[in-house]
């Protein structure tokens, strides 16, 4: 049996119109954080959000990397991966 690593998923609210998937992905891109987008668009609240799966031990770097570019509402959740 393949073990897999535990994965995060990152819930990044779009508050500016110019904000994308393709934006957040150049933030952590040069960084080597892989970054996979699972839904882009999502109505949440009364903004667009991206959801991105990323490994769980890059989440922190992830998140204080988007706050420093200016996403201020981010919400990571982590997913053990026991149940696939």
């Amino acid at each position: 049996m393949q073990r897999r690593l535990t994965e995060s998923f990152i819930v990044v609210n779009l508050d500016r119109s110019s904000a994308n998937a393709a934006a957040i992905e150049a933030i952590l891109e040069p960084l080597g954080i892989p970054v996979e987008v699972i839904e882009s668009g999502r109505q949440l609240r009364w903004h667009s959000a991206v959801v991105l799966r990323i490994p769980e031990d890059r989440a922190a770097d992830a998140m204080l990397a988007l706050a420093m570019k200016g996403f201020g509402d981010v919400t990571a959740y982590q997913a053990d991966g026991a149940g696939r």
